[in-house]
């Protein structure tokens, strides 16, 4: 009876683990499914014959590259605060684009900042004055080679209090593009392996599917949430 009874136990732990593993399996199929599939399909039309991005869609791009950090940031930690959001990000873009150029762990959160902010909050990459008094910008320029690629150059401009040196950091959209695709399919194939991480996808995943209520009082606290807003939604859900 008792080795009955063992058996029965292995039989359901197996059963168990089977369950998991098909689990860690989905989620690593969603990521790459609702996530890595529709960005790449997104970017396929801004991708010029020679597979590099077209300048005049610099700011697309950027835009399509650092809101999946975002999410991909969110997705990893788990954390809905949004006060770290750009920290979750950072933790994301630091070890898995990391993990194909080591680069990235050392300058992630500056290009975060620089690149991601800039462009959402003031409509343009950020430009940096350093402590050694020198000015920071970026140059959008495909580089080719990696080796080209975060390099810093410098070169003098004219400006309305004469000439200045400016540095520029290279930035090769379609190699930061590329570098994105594989930390995703490095995240995917932890998320295979990995139960913790597996369940904190899930969670994260699932969470979405429940946005926070926002109340509209709230709302209309908010300088440009205007009445007619809300008058617009009533009026229609008024017909239903």
């Amino acid at each position: 009876m008792e080795a009955k009874g063992q058996a029965m136990t292995n039989a359901d732990w197996d059963e168990e683990e089977i369950a998991k593993a098909m689990r860690r399996l989905l989620n690593a199929e969603y990521l790459k499914k609702y996530i890595k599939e529709p960005l790449e399909e997104a970017a396929a039309s801004l991708l010029a014959e020679d597979k590099m991005f077209r300048t005049e869609s610099t700011d697309v791009v950027l835009l399509l590259i650092f809101t999946h950090i975002d999410l991909l940031g969110y997705l990893y930690t788990g954390d809905t605060s949004r006060r770290k959001l750009s920290e979750n990000a950072v933790k994301f873009l630091r070890e898995y684009l990391g993990r194909i150029d080591s680069r990235y762990k050392e300058v992630g959160g500056l290009l975060y900042d620089a690149l991601r902010h800039g462009l959402v909050h003031l409509t343009t990459p950020k430009r940096m004055l350093l402590k050694n008094g020198m000015i920071l910008d970026f140059s959008f320029t495909p580089a080719g080679r990696r080796e080209k690629y975060l390099k810093v150059t410098k070169r003098e401009e004219i400006e309305r209090v004469g000439k200045i040196e400016i540095c520029r950091l290279s930035i090769d959209l379609s190699q930061l593009y590329e570098d994105l695709l594989s930390a995703m399919d490095m995240y995917a194939e932890d998320i295979r392996h990995n139960q913790a991480l597996s369940d904190i996808f899930w969670e994260a995943f699932e969470t979405r599917r429940k946005p926070e209520k926002a109340r509209e009082e709230e709302l209309l606290n908010k300088p440009y949430i205007q009445d007619s807003d809300f008058a617009f939604i009533r009026e229609q859900m008024s017909k239903l």
